[in-house]
């Protein structure tokens, strides 16, 4: 509980990678880390930040990403800066309020995953899964969208996107969008 890692490696021979189950990881850092195919099975991961690090196919499906704080009140906290989360498996993941800014997320599955709130900012979302998911109020500024069907999420009451992203998210859903020349 609240190490840190810098620049290590936790893969093995092949592509099979570290596996930490029933761990505590709150509070720990990993800057510039490879955990590249890593299982994080029933692992507390509450206000765990993880920075430039390769999680390409990482499986968090299991993972809690919160504490109690009371009978009630369960507080989530996590930070992925610019860390590479190509195929990793999010689904289902608890991730309100948390960060994923500047990641790469392209084919991970976050389906049913819970990104109230999310700081999704110049994240690549190209290709993910995102059946189910929820993103009220997330920001999206400066994603990579495309791909992305909002029909198919919980939720997108309040999603914030810049405006070059919405002629994207409206044509993946299918809308045509016709720009009105002032000029005529």
């Amino acid at each position: 509980m609240g190490a840190r890692f810098e620049d290590c490696r936790f893969t093995g021979d092949g592509a099979k990678g570290c596996t930490f189950a029933f761990s505590n990881l709150q509070r720990t850092q990993f800057s510039g880390c490879d955990l590249s195919q890593a299982t994080f099975d029933r692992t507390e991961l509450f206000s765990v930040d993880m920075r430039e690090c390769n999680l390409t196919g990482a499986r968090f499906s299991t993972a809690d990403f919160s504490r109690a704080l009371s009978r009630k009140n369960i507080e989530t906290r996590a930070s992925f800066h610019a860390c590479k989360l190509d195929v990793a498996d999010l689904s289902g993941a608890k991730l309100p309020g948390c960060s994923l800014a500047g990641c790469r997320l392209r084919e991970a599955d976050l389906s049913n995953a819970n990104l109230t709130d999310a700081d999704l900012t110049h994240s690549d979302l190209f290709q993910a899964i995102l059946d189910g998911a929820k993103l009220t109020g997330a920001d999206l500024s400066g994603a990579e969208v495309s791909g992305v069907n909002l029909m198919h999420l919980a939720d997108f009451t309040g999603v914030k996107v810049s405006d070059d992203q919405m002629f994207r998210l409206l044509d993946a859903m299918g809308v045509e969008v016709r720009v009105r020349n002032n000029d005529a």
